[in-house]
């Protein structure tokens, strides 16, 4: 009888394992008939896997933050255009780019990557993929974000920026300054999108990074497996939660983002409650949507989009101004002077007139390209021809806006930052430079521009000009440390520090600067 039982056994496994093999073998051919029928086929291969399947070449990439930092050396080796999946191919071309991201161009964001940033169900500016609701959306949020708005929002911002100026004063230590300017970023993100700030800075001031706001951050670094694999990542959500009913366990991540959506829900029925005074001083928002007929949860889920990228960004673009400032410590001091004379203005047109601080910014956005997320564009009906090579509708376009701030053309040693690729050698006036130009696009092009350049840009002069005018700083430590001097400017070129790139570069370590408040007699205004 045992017998019999094990040949049965034995037979079940047989036939199972066949039965495997032969759908394997079918499903393996199917993919590669596929790739071989494919007019993509005429275009080059990242890899031997590539045109088979994304999980043999681009997501282990993805997966370790190395994916738009390899792509632009192949494209090198490869040309312009190179197949990096099943219906999937990366572009570097900046005519290309703006075909693409054009006013009706047809091509469509994918919602493979763009689903995976809808927050509660309710799709946000950056993750709306209909155009014409995006228009829509857009016209909305230009009632805070428009240029001619800024001026609405000097006295929160220099309300945050005051506070970490009062937080730097107490250190005696080198600092990271990535986590510094985080901070401040997610106080003043955090105040303007929900009428309250999240005590960042407080947080950090005390030794400690606040969980909620590191985690958030951390979130980018898994959207290869959210957008790659979203049916198990859901799964394993359910479980956690689940698991945390049923033992009050939890992962710290799991924990700090649980804290997140507490936080941003408690906060945002308070901005939403219009029967009681609001405990702002600043514009709001939320609010500001929901009294323009926006539903409020949709607001919602605007200002918790607006607080992840708004943070990681700007504060990386003013970590590396602040780091690559501290080993030039001539060029703050003429930028002192240059404040000095204008009184030390906090307003906009003012600031960004100063060439000093303005050449600092720009060449600080464009050499920490912080928002290094690809873009993908679903190609429309009739497909469209690039290079001779006729790319089927429905294929996948996509390619990253950080890679043109490093194109060797038009920006020479892309890898060093040099305030005087935008100024003249005395830093008397702007230089004038139409390839610099054309290739600087970290905010994209297009209608699907970030919405925020200009909140960004006076954040980052406000930022920069109050910590010249209080402090002297000094960087420390080899990473990113300077590789030469230009003897015209004595300006001491700084290297770009090892990082990943994933929805947000992620620097590999830490960014170390020590702050030495200025003298009264230097002309330190006595506010703080």
């Amino acid at each position: 009888m045992f017998d019999i039982l094990n040949q049965l056994m034995m037979t079940f496994i047989f036939v199972a394992s066949t039965a495997l093999l032969v759908v394997s073998s079918f499903h393996i051919l199917k993919l590669y008939l596929h790739a071989h029928r494919s007019r993509l086929s005429a275009i080059p291969s990242a890899g031997i896997g590539a045109p088979y399947s994304r999980l043999l070449w681009a997501f282990p990439r993805e997966y370790r933050g190395t994916l738009t930092l390899d792509l632009p050396t192949l494209h090198k080796k490869l040309g312009p255009l190179i197949q990096i999946g099943p219906g999937e191919v990366s572009f570097y071309s900046l005519d290309v780019y703006d075909t693409i991201h054009k006013v009706h161009s047809g091509y469509q964001k994918d919602p493979r990557v763009y689903g995976q940033f809808v927050q509660d169900g309710h799709p946000a500016l950056f993750s709306i993929t209909n155009p014409q609701e995006h228009s829509s959306r857009r016209r909305l949020m230009g009632q805070l974000f428009s240029r001619s708005k800024m001026p609405n929002l000097e006295a929160l911002m220099l309300h945050h920026v005051h506070a970490l100026v009062n937080a730097l004063v107490k250190q005696n230590e080198a600092i990271d300054i990535s986590s510094a300017c985080r901070a401040l970023e997610a106080d003043i993100i955090s105040n303007f999108s929900f009428g309250k700030q999240i005590n960042a800075i407080d947080t950090w001031t005390r030794g400690n990074e606040l969980a909620m706001v590191s985690k958030n951050d951390e979130k980018a670094t898994r959207m290869p497996m959210l957008s790659t694999f979203p049916a198990a990542c859901e799964v394993w959500e359910q479980l956690e939660t689940l698991v945390y009913r049923m033992t009050g366990l939890r992962s710290p991540y799991r924990h700090a983002l649980d804290e997140f959506d507490d936080w941003t829900r408690s906060s945002w029925k308070a901005a939403v409650d219009f029967a009681k005074p609001s405990g702002s001083l600043f514009p709001n928002l939320i609010q500001v949507l929901v009294s323009s007929g926006l539903h409020p949860e949709t607001a919602l889920s605007e200002a918790k989009e607006n607080l992840g990228p708004g943070t990681d960004t700007t504060s990386g673009s003013l970590a590396h101004i602040v780091f690559a400032l501290g080993w030039n410590p001539l060029y703050q001091d003429e930028l002192y002077q240059d404040l000095l004379k204008v009184g030390f203005s906090t307003n906009m047109t003012a600031l960004e007139n100063i060439p000093r601080l303005r050449a600092c910014v720009k060449e600080g956005i464009r050499w920490a390209g912080t928002a290094a997320a690809m873009l993908p564009r679903v190609v429309p009906n009739g497909g469209a021809e690039l290079f001779g090579k006729q790319i089927p509708e429905g294929t996948v376009l996509t390619s990253s806006p950080i890679w043109y701030l490093r194109d060797e053309e038009a920006f020479p040693k892309p890898e060093l930052f040099d305030p005087y690729r935008w100024i003249e050698a005395d830093g008397s006036g702007f230089s004038e430079d139409s390839l610099r130009d054309q290739y600087y696009i970290p905010f994209s092009k297009g209608t699907n521009s970030c919405m925020g350049v200009h909140f960004s840009y006076y954040e980052l002069y406000l930022s920069v000009s109050q910590l010249v005018q209080h402090f002297r700083f000094r960087s420390l430590g080899s990473n990113g440390a300077p590789v030469s001097r230009n003897p015209s400017t004595q300006w001491q070129l700084v290297s770009m520090p090892a990082r990943k790139e994933w929805v947000a570069a992620v620097l590999d370590s830490r960014l170390l600067v020590e702050f030495e408040k200025r003298h009264q007699t230097d002309g330190v205004d006595s506010q703080l």
